[in-house]
């Protein structure tokens, strides 16, 4: 009798210690900001998506929404996990995110991962000449390594009479140029605080 009742106390053990393994999940959460303003931004979507060892295409698991607060929250099942890839984005905003892998992630405690998107604003670098002149100019601040972004190379402009870039920031932030008129003392550096959502003049006229 003892014997049975140490026999079925120990398949209980098992049971249960089976069922908690399985049910493990890593609890993501975190709050998403919009950096123009230092403000949570709502209406965010946040994508959550997975590799494993024998399928490195990310495959997504969930797509969520911030509430008005900016936060999101889900629980990803333990399973034989390559990496976890998390992207947020919205329309008019960068996107950001990041791809971790188990090794970074909690079983025991919450995984709190914050971003933050800066909305999307231009400079407008309108040229005023009398057509007869070169001017040399490059982006000395602004927003770099996006597929949209000016590059920051010097560039040249010959005998234009109004002409204009525009170049792709992060809302208010700034946004500063040096420009060099050929063959005159007309140079310098200007600069602006870009409009989320807007596009703000910078004008050189020469």
């Amino acid at each position: 009798m003892k014997s049975l009742v140490l026999y079925f106390g120990a398949l209980l053990m098992v049971l249960s210690f089976s069922c908690k393994k399985k049910d493990l999940k890593y609890t993501i959460k975190g709050t998403i900001m919009d950096s123009s303003y230092n403000i949570p931004l709502s209406g965010a979507k946040v994508t959550i998506s997975v590799t494993t060892a024998n399928n490195s295409t990310p495959v997504q698991k969930v797509a969520l929404t911030t509430d008005a607060s900016g936060n999101y929250s889900y629980e990803l099942e333990r399973e034989k996990l390559q990496s976890v890839i998390i992207s947020v984005e919205k329309d008019n905003y960068f996107s950001d995110g990041t791809t971790t892998t188990l090794d970074n992630l909690s079983l025991e405690n919450d995984n709190t991962l914050n971003y933050g998107l800066y909305a999307k604003s231009w400079a407008r670098i309108h040229f005023v000449s009398d057509g007869t002149k070169t001017i040399k100019y490059y982006k000395q601040v602004g927003k770099n390594g996006c597929t949209e972004c000016c590059p920051s190379g010097e560039m040249q402009l010959a005998n234009v009479t109004d002409y204009s870039v525009y170049c792709i920031n992060n809302g208010n932030t700034q946004y500063q140029v040096f420009y060099d008129v050929q063959g005159t003392s007309n140079n310098g550096t200007l600069s602006v605080n870009t409009v989320p959502f807007d596009t703000t003049e910078i004008l050189i006229s020469y």
